[in-house]
């Protein structure tokens, strides 16, 4: 997740104060435009041509097959996926396939997070994105787009630009996702790929959006078909948040008010959803890496990079540090974030950081329960939480130390939660230096995580494709295999630093 009115806060900063380029000349709007739109003829600019290209193209850029795909949720959105059908590695190699003994390729689906899109999967170079590394592995590799995306900005029934489409289209949060997005996006990839299950990878609200979809109780089929659920920066529980912005928006009425206001609602939904944020942020790449990162083509070590590397942007706007970062690649990441979404979205958020609960949105609560919007909705006066108790599909959660938001209590109060269901935790693991946002763009992931990731992801991809045979195989020849067997979790996960050995063993006998 990127908290949108962090970035907000900063094209604010941007524009109340005049751009300056690398020698502290004036540089207007215009020129800012002018420099963006062309990049050759100025030297000042980043000459990345991934910084024009969308998704796909980041994708057949490469050198990899790719197809668009169109799916049309049960209330009317239509989304696109993009799957990676080949890749020049595994051509090379005569076509590389994770599962022995079997030349069938596992489904694998690849889920963003907040202000996020597809694109976050293949924005590094082949070795360093996850979405190019498993299609050269040789997986089904889809890669899905929310609602309120730039890919999947259109409905069935809904005509851009009617008062419907701001009243209604933008009428959604992360747990319509949940329920309309993740379901259609699993059945329309299994059809198409005639595949029995599908593994899930996601980050961030990706994995949220299927803590909540698998706990409801009309998923409980849905879930059988998914093998495995590998969540990058998993979040359920954001009450404990270090993200500063998360705290003020989630504790200050007066923000979540202000936010609710229908005209401001309309002027959020249409900069956050239209592109006209995402547009923003292209035509200030010159001044953002100017300004805040040095030059963004030049040194890695610049002095500019003292203000990630302290912590201060984590902990505001939860944005990596330059630790893990290919520096070069920021024009990239900058053209590609933020995404869209809806302001109701961000209120859902907040709602979260404030009840400190895993739960549905929060229409209203008031003195007489009989006359509350909640009650309408859900028959009680507060918003129910989601039953976790109902999430069985086997899951790995990969967290990191240094995430603002994902940080460790809520993460451990998650892996306390899904422990109580036999079978669900496979593994927990915390990358050390690790940041929110390093899981889909550091440049070290083959280093640090992939191999992990791919371990789990073949031993439970291959289960069910080669049988029991198939399964020990993988797992005999997967990556990491070298490695001592680690347990599903540490004693250090269910302790909060406020929790005593001795209050834990109490609460492990009491039941």
């Amino acid at each position: 997740m990127r908290p949108a009115f962090a970035l907000l806060c900063w094209f604010a900063l941007l524009l109340l104060s005049p751009p300056r380029g690398c020698a502290g000349q004036q540089v207007s709007l215009s020129d800012l435009s002018n420099r963006y739109d062309d990049a050759l003829t100025d030297s000042r600019m980043t000459k990345d041509r991934d910084v024009h290209r969308d998704a796909y193209e980041l994708i057949v850029s490469k050198g990899y097959g790719a197809e668009k795909h169109s799916v049309t949720t049960e209330d009317g959105y239509v989304l696109q996926m993009i799957r990676i059908v080949s890749s020049p590695q595994s051509r090379a190699q005569g076509g590389n396939r994770p599962c022995p003994g079997s030349a069938r390729k596992p489904a694998v689906l690849l889920q963003h997070g907040l202000i996020d899109s597809s694109a976050t999967w293949v924005m590094n170079m082949p070795e360093q994105s996850l979405g190019f590394v498993l299609a050269d592995a040789g997986y089904d590799v889809w890669l899905g787009n929310n609602r309120g995306t730039s890919y999947s900005m259109k409905h069935a029934e809904l005509e851009e630009g009617h008062d419907s489409w701001d009243e209604e289209f933008w009428d959604f949060s992360w747990e319509d996702m949940a329920k309309y997005d993740l379901p259609a996006e699993i059945e329309y990839l299994l059809e198409v790929s005639a595949a029995e299950e599908v593994a899930y990878i996601a980050h961030s609200q990706g994995t949220t959006q299927a803590f909540a979809a698998f706990s409801m109780p009309e998923f409980a089929d849905l879930q059988d078909k998914v093998n495995v659920h590998i969540a990058l920066a998993p979040v359920a529980f954001v009450g404990n948040t270090e993200s500063a912005l998360f705290q003020i928006a989630g504790h200050l009425d007066v923000v979540r008010n202000f936010a609710l206001i229908p005209e401001l609602q309309s002027f959020g939904n249409t900069f956050l959803g239209s592109g006209a944020g995402a547009n923003m942020i292209k035509a200030l790449v010159p001044t953002l890496c100017d300004s805040f990162l040095g030059d963004c083509d030049g040194d890695p070590n610049d002095a500019h990079n003292s203000i990630f590397n302290t912590g201060m942007m984590g902990s505001l706007f939860g944005l990596p540090d330059m630790k893990h970062l290919n520096q070069s690649r920021i024009p990239v990441y900058l053209s590609h974030i933020p995404e869209g979404t809806s302001m109701k979205n961000l209120v859902h958020w907040s709602q979260a950081v404030r009840s400190k609960k895993f739960r549905h949105f929060d229409f209203g609560s008031c003195s007489s329960v009989e006359s509350c919007p909640n009650t309408f909705r859900y028959g009680q006066g507060t918003p129910p939480d989601f039953d976790l108790s109902n999430y069985k599909v086997p899951t790995v959660l990969i967290s990191g130390s240094k995430d603002p938001i994902a940080n460790g209590k809520d993460v451990r109060k998650l892996i306390r939660a899904l422990s109580e269901n036999s079978g669900v935790l496979v593994r927990s693991k915390e990358l050390e230096s690790y940041d929110h946002n390093d899981f889909t763009i550091a440049m070290d992931g083959q280093d640090i995580f992939f191999p992990f990731l791919q371990n789990y992801l073949q031993e439970y991809a291959c289960e069910n494709i080669g049988g029991a045979q198939g399964a020990a195989a993988a797992a005999a020849t997967g990556a990491g295999s070298a490695q001592e067997p680690e347990p599903a979790f540490e004693w250090g996960d269910f302790l909060d630093e406020e929790d005593s050995l001795i209050a834990f063993i109490q609460k492990y006998l009491n039941g």
